[in-house]
């Protein structure tokens, strides 16, 4: 297992062969870096030059000098003296030992890092993109989010929400101000290299605490390999923050699907069209799940992924029924395919809580808690689910687990407010307001253009009797989205709470003229309690499903 190891005043990553003096990198060549490797491997133990030119030049005939080069770089670095060496030592007709003490497991040691304590959270980063043509983003972030989800499957471990680790983007982060930031111990940061058929991808797991590189690895492999890359990183990550080897079943939970390379292109690019939540990005990434089943009908992922599209289209942009029925279709055959993930399940649920079948959509949501209990859309989702068919209790209960299970989540804060607020439980409902606008604040602070944040929020602002403030940030997220249905729908809820029915119902009319909204919700919303008896709203109201 490849980790950092420590000597003198130095640090040396073995996975991405780089090299520390405190906090300053000393810059080594690629092969100086792999020569020191080896050294550190065999500490105190002589390594011949026909194992180290066997190791790093891989057989390839090359001169003494080039062993030598490596030697005189290395002890540069070091300040080493080679007549009295404090680091390698030259072994005459031998080869060279390092002789320095190493604090800290080799990197073959089997007890390197699954001996360590184990830490209770962690945070991906998105992966930056070192493509030659810089245009592989979606799998930067596909795989990121793979792992988010991984990790969500391991017990005990809190995994920072993509929405709140995916603000941190580029490269010379502060690990400590960002690991802070998000509330965690530790950071997966990482590369990925795609230049034709292979695939470069470069990790690190940062503890947060000291900066130091608790595990690293870099894989060079054949792009058909991205799935097994995901399994090694999720598995060796997982083992080295619990600080025990997983059990097979562990091991099992894991794992995902795999697919060809050009449908799971596909696959990832409709994932990134889908979280973008408008009517054109949903449509684009219908298309991209569509023309990876195309090229594998047998991938179960991307079949729950396109019955999730075209559930959220009908329930946010008045979908057809042709939609409702091509969600249930491809909501089938994702089970068909893969009953054992979380996410078919819950796609599923989405469905049969639109057509609407309660008893059927609460099944399919409880079945994929069951499986993956840190899934939060499956408790987010079915909170929704609950309140739209006026089950106010059992929301309130599924909103809070939402809120515990992803942590910075604004969303399920805040409408746990709403929930508690109607059942009469008042000291609750302001303490969940109050975090609401806690979460969404520190969203903002990351990203100031959070349209959900900055509508949602305009509510619980309004509840916490910061009016000024709640109509601020509405215009601003109207500002921002002019045409968002969300946006739209909780401004005109803020007018109605302010008793300005005329603002509110002008709003409305943008959105539920248009046959776009969930009816059950409104229904059951008590927002729109100022508007029931308005004709206006009424025939609005009759516009909805």
């Amino acid at each position: 297992m490849e980790q950092d190891v420590s000597f003198g005043r130095y640090r040396f990553d073995v996975g991405s062969g780089r090299l520390w003096a405190g906090a300053a990198e000393v810059r080594l060549t690629p092969k100086a870096s792999a020569v020191l490797k080896v050294l550190v491997a065999h500490a105190d133990e002589p390594v011949s030059k026909e194992k180290l030119f066997a190791s790093v030049w891989n057989d390839t005939i090359v001169s003494d000098d080039a062993l030598t080069s490596c030697i005189q770089e290395l002890r540069k670095a070091f300040e080493d003296d080679p007549k009295q060496p404090r680091f390698i030592e030259t072994r005459h007709r031998r080869g060279y030992r390092f002789v320095a003490p190493l604090s800290g497991a080799t990197p073959d040691a089997d007890d390197s890092a699954l001996t360590r304590p184990g830490i209770s959270s962690i945070a991906v980063l998105p992966f930056a993109d070192m493509s030659p043509g810089r245009d592989q983003d979606y799998l930067c972030e596909g795989l990121a989010e793979e792992l988010i989800h991984a990790f969500t499957r391991i017990d005990d471990l809190r995994v920072a929400a993509r929405s709140a680790s995916f603000q941190f983007r580029g490269t010379g982060l502060d690990v400590r101000a960002v690991g802070q930031q998000l509330n965690v111990g530790t950071l997966l940061e990482g590369s990925v290299r795609k230049a034709d058929d292979r695939l470069r991808v470069t990790v690190q797991l940062i503890e947060v605490a000291t900066g130091f590189h608790r595990w690293s690895q870099r894989f060079d492999r054949h792009l058909d390999d991205v799935f097994a890359i995901e399994e090694e990183i999720a598995e060796s990550v997982a083992t080295s923050l619990r600080g025990s080897v997983l059990s097979g079943q562990e091991k099992q939970a894991l794992r995902r699907p795999s697919t060809g390379v050009r449908a799971y292109e596909y696959y990832l690019r409709g994932r990134q069209y889908l979280r973008c939540m408008t009517q054109p990005d949903l449509e684009q990434s219908r298309k991209m799940f569509e023309r990876a089943i195309e090229l594998d009908a047998g991938y179960g992922p991307a079949w729950a992924c396109l019955s999730a599209a075209h559930a959220m289209s009908c329930e946010w942009f008045g979908g057809t029924r042709e939609d409702l029925a091509h969600a249930e279709r491809a909501s089938q055959r994702a089970l068909e395919l893969t009953p054992e993930l979380a996410e078919p399940h819950v796609a599923r649920g989405l469905v049969l809580s639109q057509l609407p079948r309660a008893e059927g959509a609460a099944a399919e949501f409880e079945q994929a808690i069951r499986i993956n209990p840190n899934l939060f859309e499956a408790y987010y989702y079915y909170a929704r689910s609950a309140f739209a068919r006026g089950d106010i209790e059992r929301s309130a209960e599924l909103f809070r687990q939402a809120a515990d299970v992803q942590t910075e989540d604004f969303q399920s804060a805040m409408l746990l407010g709403q929930s508690l607020r109607m059942l009469g439980r008042m000291e609750e409902s302001r303490a969940a307001t109050t975090e609401g606008i806690r979460r969404a604040e520190h969203i903002l602070a990351l990203n100031p253009t959070d349209g959900r944040a900055l509508s949602l929020g305009s509510g619980a602002l309004f509840e916490d009797g910061q009016h000024s403030r709640a109509i601020a940030w509405a215009q601003r997220a109207i500002e921002l989205y002019p045409d968002d249905p969300g946006v739209l729908i909780n401004a005109a809820c803020l007018h109605a709470k302010l008793r300005q029915k005329e603002e509110a119902l002008a709003l409305l009319e943008r959105v539920f003229a248009q046959g776009r909204g969930k009816r059950e919700w409104v229904e059951h919303d008590p927002d729109y309690d100022i508007l029931r008896d308005d004709p206006r709203f009424k025939e609005m109201l009759a516009r909805l499903k």
